[in-house]
């Protein structure tokens, strides 16, 4: 993995951690999409710490 991609994906995990706390200031927000929303920033989340974990290893292979 590259260093562009967890920089992506850190980057989105904020841009949706931000419509999340924008919709849930909202008095007129849809709850399927704020469970949408938290359930994709878990899975980035996720992937940033699963490539985060194996980044040491491959700079030993190198």
């Amino acid at each position: 993995m590259s260093k562009s991609l967890l920089r992506r994906l850190k980057k989105n995990h904020g841009l949706i951690s931000r419509l999340i706390a924008k919709q849930q200031g909202s008095k007129l927000y849809d709850p399927l999409m704020l469970g949408e929303l938290k359930k994709t920033r878990l899975s980035i989340k996720d992937r940033i710490a699963r490539i985060e974990t194996a980044a040491p290893l491959w700079h030993d292979l190198a």
